[in-house]
């Protein structure tokens, strides 16, 4: 492939599921991809599982939309039939496998298929969490195939190292602290169509999922609302049962809460269409139901998102992306979390005390009974502490901002050595 005038690049990620997170990293490298290779881009195309909702995310009509099923993703033309030089592993949840190690078996035979056929393979920007044996033994297997591995965070790099990957391992941050600040004027359009307004009471964001459906199992049949992605379905126990409606009831106390002791509004915010059951369950345990406002990855885009993350007084989440396009505006957080993404961005800016390492995998057991009891004394000293919080948060943004800007620089920097 030396020499050739046009390169065609593939990007497989978690796309076309109003997954915000996934498609403003996705934006980022797009663009990303476009000013790298310049004039020497041919076909730039984008692995997805509904064209149409992909495209409420990518307008640009010279992208490419692949749609592919949970049927025939391995054996789809795009990726087995050597239309492209460069297979782009784009999602960031590439190497985490407690949600389904389908997911991650899916990304690495994707790979190791276009190495066979002669392509390059590039992780770009991925993260990895704690795997279970199997999972640890393909992505060695995998990772030491690629062409060039550039990830995230540190621990990400050091659970690789764990896992036997001895590739070169770049680490940089997500390429989503670098998606654009919407313009005054569209923020202010979303804030009046979700009737926010901060000069009028604080807004507080909640960003919920739910915890102990998974991980996703292949079934013949099964309940409608456990559909992922037929024939693969969200997997229940009596126990996750139990949990669930545990962590719906202590959430929707703790929110009752916020809009006592702060008088404020609630943004129940769903980050994509998982998150929305248990968004609507909340709100339905609440006394101040009144109070909520859905802010729902159905029926928005990113700047929608960020939109009202950027006014929010605090915000409680579940969601690694909620705390990197809140990060610009510097606003306070606590993580109720369920894997390593959110560990790792705490660890970073020295907010360890701020994360609730709530759910045990794979088992999905939660590790913290009185769920509310530790938020609300989490809250009184978040807010005790807004002033620093924030001036530290600040500080870590323009950091994990120098960082993502070196993923097109070590991109470039590859592809000119191995398409010169």
């Amino acid at each position: 492939m030396a020499g050739k005038d046009k390169l065609n690049v593939l990007c497989f990620g978690y796309n076309g599921v109003n997954n915000i997170g996934s498609e403003a990293k996705l934006a980022t490298t797009l663009s990303e991809i476009r000013d790298v290779f310049g004039d020497r881009l041919g076909r730039i195309a984008v692995i997805s599982q509904n064209e149409k909702e992909q495209r409420r995310y990518v307008k640009d009509p010279s992208v490419e939309i692949v749609e592919v099923g949970a049927l025939n993703v391995l054996t789809n033309r795009a990726l087995t039939g050597g239309d492209f030089d460069i297979l782009l592993l784009s999602e960031g949840s590439t190497f985490i496998d407690h949600f389904s190690p389908l997911f991650l078996a899916m990304f690495c035979f994707a790979g190791l298929i276009a190495r066979k056929r002669g392509a390059k393979v590039v992780a770009y920007s991925n993260d990895c969490g704690h795997l279970g044996r199997t999972s640890q033994k393909l992505l060695r297997y995998t990772l030491n195939k690629l062409d060039l591995i550039i990830l995230r965070n540190p621990d990400a790099m050091a659970r690789m190292r764990q896992y036997g990957v001895t590739n070169p391992i770049e680490v940089t941050a997500d390429g989503a602290y670098l998606y654009p600040t919407p313009s005054r004027q569209r923020m202010e359009a979303v804030w009046k169509r979700f009737d926010l307004d901060p000069s009028r009471k604080p807004i507080i964001g909640l960003a919920c999922k739910e915890f102990f459906w998974w991980p996703i199992k292949p079934r013949l049949f099964g309940p409608r609302e456990d559909l992922y992605n037929y024939p693969f379905y969200h997997s229940w126990t009596r126990d996750g049962i139990r949990s669930s409606q545990r962590y719906v009831d202590q959430m929707a106390a703790y929110a009752d809460w916020c809009v006592e002791r702060y008088d404020a509004d609630i943004a129940l915010i769903a980050m994509e269409h998982m998150d929305v059951p248990p968004s609507f369950q909340i709100r339905n345990h609440m006394k101040h139901h009144d109070r909520v406002k859905f802010v729902l990855s159905d029926d928005c885009d990113v700047d929608d998102i960020v939109s009202v993350l950027s006014i929010l007084k605090f915000q409680v989440t579940t969601r690694y992306h909620t705390t990197v396009l809140a990060s610009p505006f510097a606003i306070p957080m606590i993580s109720v979390s369920s894997d390593t993404r959110c560990e790792a961005v705490f660890r970073e800016i020295d907010m360890m005390e701020y994360f609730v390492d709530y759910v045990a995998h794979p088992e999905s057991i939660p590790k913290v009974h009185d769920l509310y009891g530790m938020l609300v004394k989490l809250t009184d000293n978040l807010v005790k502490q807004e002033t620093t919080m924030r001036e530290r948060l600040k500080d870590a943004n323009e950091k994990f901002i120098e960082r993502a800007r070196k993923n097109p620089v070590i991109l470039k920097a590859w592809a000119e050595k191995a398409f010169s």
